[in-house]
């Protein structure tokens, strides 16, 4: 994120756990964050993609394999088993408050 601060780093850092989380039980909330993502993040989190920058999201068994420059490409993984949710969900949440920088496994910068 080229044009992204630290701040908004983090903040991203915070929400897309949560896009994710919510995309893996609505299946409405995912399509509107694939066909668009940067609507639907303000939309439901009050999160601007910053200017200049692309944000692509995929299902992980669908990403293309080009990309322009300026994209953030976020992959939706599978939905682990029922009783691995709240496990996969946790780490994330309790990193969200952190000041420590975190990477993000499921992101491509280009």
């Amino acid at each position: 994120m080229n044009n992204a601060n630290a701040s908004d780093i983090q903040q991203f850092g915070s929400v897309w756990p949560q896009c994710v989380a919510r995309a893996w039980q609505d299946a409405q909330f995912r399509a509107a964050l694939k066909q668009d993502p940067a609507a639907t993040l303000l939309e439901s989190y009050q999160f601007t993609i910053p200017a200049g920058m692309e944000l692509q999201v995929v299902e992980s068994d669908d990403a293309p394999r080009e990309m322009k420059a300026q994209t953030l490409r976020m992959v939706i993984p599978p939905a682990p088993a029922l009783d691995m949710r709240e496990v996969a969900l946790v780490g994330a949440e309790a990193h969200a408050g952190s000041e420590e920088p975190r990477t993000l496994p499921m992101a491509c910068f280009c």
